[in-house]
């Protein structure tokens, strides 16, 4: 398997072991320590699945995982596999739709990422740096200009966002400016490439597990990916924190980069 290749195959193996564990486990709702020790389950059953495939297949490279220690090894290493087992492990162990794994490849020579993919288990679906890109500047005007966020992201930066929209929602005859909200980067950058948002912020920032695959997926498939002041985002650092993350259609990535640098 080629390194596209291998990040589909650990996303869409790892994600159908979590819904196989998640079937077998079932949670009644309210019960939260039932929850939470699903969410434990899964994100270690998932992380160990994950590790050992690597150490099969890739045995030369570095791991960066959220559920495993870090070491600062890594940073001397030319490739390094930067996984997240469980982005939204909220949404998972309550059985809800968007959370996704994340499988991604960082170059040291290039300084990029060069392979990816992020799986969603709920639609047996996985997006991947091996897909065919699709047309990611459709305008999508039979619904609002849709902004999608975190529910911890900062009413302050959701409102200048819809207040910097407004105009080019109009413009391009959108029925105004809309706010949905999910709890998976993954799962956000999905909701993009699937017509159902345009662009996705955070200015709180996240781990480098949570963005580098979506940013990898995003990147290939024509999105505009940075941080909320325009820069590169940058990967294999330490701390491993990305400290902003803009996902935009092209057509919308300016106006959004603009909005944000509003007081």
């Amino acid at each position: 398997m080629n390194d596209h290749e291998l990040a589909v195959f650990l996303a869409d193996a790892a994600g159908k072991r979590l819904l196989a564990l998640r079937a077998s486990h079932a949670v009644e709702p309210g019960d939260e320590s039932a929850a939470h020790a699903l969410a434990k389950r899964g994100d270690t059953d998932a992380n160990d699945f994950l590790l050992e495939q690597l150490a099969l297949h890739r045995p030369e490279d570095a791991v960066l995982s959220e559920e495993a220690l870090d070491s600062r090894e890594r940073l001397g290493a030319e490739r390094v596999w930067i996984i997240d087992p469980v982005d939204g492990t909220y949404e998972y162990a309550r059985s809800q739709p968007e959370f996704a794994v994340h499988i991604a490849l960082w170059n040291a020579t290039s300084n990029s990422l060069i392979a990816g993919a992020v799986a969603i288990p709920n639609h047996d679906l996985v997006w991947s740096t091996q897909d065919e890109p699709g047309d990611v500047d459709t305008l999508f005007i039979d619904r609002p200009l849709m902004i999608i966020a975190s529910p911890r992201e900062p009413q302050h930066t959701i409102t200048r966002l819809q207040e910097g929209l407004a105009d080019v929602a109009t413009q391009h005859g959108f029925p105004g400016v809309a706010v949905m909200n999910c709890g998976s980067v993954g799962g956000k950058v999905h909701q993009i490439l699937s017509g159902v948002a345009d662009v996705y912020v955070s200015s709180v920032g996240f781990n480098e597990w949570d963005s580098a695959a979506p940013a990898a997926v995003g990147l290939h498939h024509g999105l505009r990916v940075s941080d909320i002041t325009g820069a590169a985002l940058t990967f294999n650092m330490m701390p491993p924190r990305t400290p902003s993350f803009v996902a935009a259609r092209p057509w919308l990535y300016e106006a959004a980069c603009a909005a944000l640098q509003t007081d």
